[in-house]
């Protein structure tokens, strides 16, 4: 009995081969993908949590004898000094979303999109929610709460 050995690849295994890795690496592809879009809400959320942070804390502080807000539109956010936003301005401090990212729904108390906090207490009267999310996947939805006493959470 004369057996043989063939000792290269044949042409199907190594289909099967480059098949196997364009699966995977299709799969890690959409996954990483999906994961940088996903922090990329979380660090706009992050963003705005900070910046109306800071706009609090800046009117506690009574910083240039002055209170602050925060201004919420689509695709940005201006915290601005004074009861009242105007444009432009050099003391406004912008922080503008990733394009793959918006606000969506501001629901604070009395209406409008300005948000400003009280000298020496730091409470407001614009208290509410803010939304954001994905543009392509409105399933993505992250939610700020401001309390009437100005703190800020999200979930």
């Amino acid at each position: 009995m004369n057996l043989k050995y063939n000792k290269g690849f044949s042409l199907i295994e190594m289909l099967v081969v480059i098949a196997i890795l364009v699966l995977m690496a299709t799969v890690i592809t959409v996954g990483l993908s999906s994961f940088y879009k996903g922090r990329t809400l979380d660090g706009a959320v992050e963003q705005a949590i900070s910046l109306i942070n800071e706009a609090r804390s800046k009117t506690l502080s009574s910083k240039d004898s002055s209170q602050y807000g925060v201004h919420f539109e689509t695709s940005r956010l201006a915290l601005f000094k004074g009861p009242v936003f105007t444009e432009p301005n050099s003391d406004n401090k912008e922080f503008i979303f990733s394009s793959s990212v918006e606000m969506f729904g501001t629901t604070l108390n009395g209406g409008g999109s300005d948000l400003v906090f009280k000298r020496l207490t730091g409470k407001t009267d614009e208290y509410g929610a803010v939304s954001f999310r994905l543009k392509r996947d409105n399933s993505k939805i992250k939610n700020i709460t401001i309390e009437p006493g100005g703190v800020v959470s999200a979930d």
